[in-house]
């Protein structure tokens, strides 16, 4: 599990997502709300969003159409979850069962699941075959 990540607010704009996700070089972006995880945007939510309207549109109208929408309005909100003693093999099922590429981490908490991290693809490329590997993250 991962434990650095970058996280979201739902009121943010899919044009805030799209920028973090290119600029970290990831695929996923918790979102959450007062420390609980109320879903989960990915690369592809986005693209979904700004190629619906946007096939043909030139770079500054997609720019504003992804300004125009909230994260709210295209995050997953039923999520495939994992806590703290799921093992690396269960994540991979779930993961594998559900065809998703990333597995949040959570805790019960008094409004809701706490978000402690992530698994990700690469995550468990790295714990199976280069446990070592310090180079750049997904």
């Amino acid at each position: 599990m991962r434990s650095n990540f970058i996280a979201v607010g739902p009121d943010e704009t899919l044009l805030e997502a799209d920028r973090i996700m290119r600029l970290a070089r990831i695929r996923h972006l918790p979102v959450v709300h007062k420390d609980v995880l109320v879903g989960l945007v990915s690369h592809r939510d986005v693209l979904a969003a700004s190629i619906s309207k946007l096939e043909a549109a030139a770079p500054a109208q997609r720019i504003d159409h992804l300004r125009s929408i909230s994260i709210r309005e295209v995050m997953q909100r039923t999520l495939t979850t994992a806590d703290e003693t799921t093992t690396l093999a269960t994540a991979a099922r779930r993961m594998l069962g559900q065809k998703i590429g990333c597995l949040p981490v959570v805790r019960p908490g008094p409004a809701g699941p706490v978000l402690l991290g992530l698994v990700t693809e690469s995550d468990l490329l790295r714990a199976a075959y280069v446990p070592d590997f310090t180079g750049a993250s997904d």
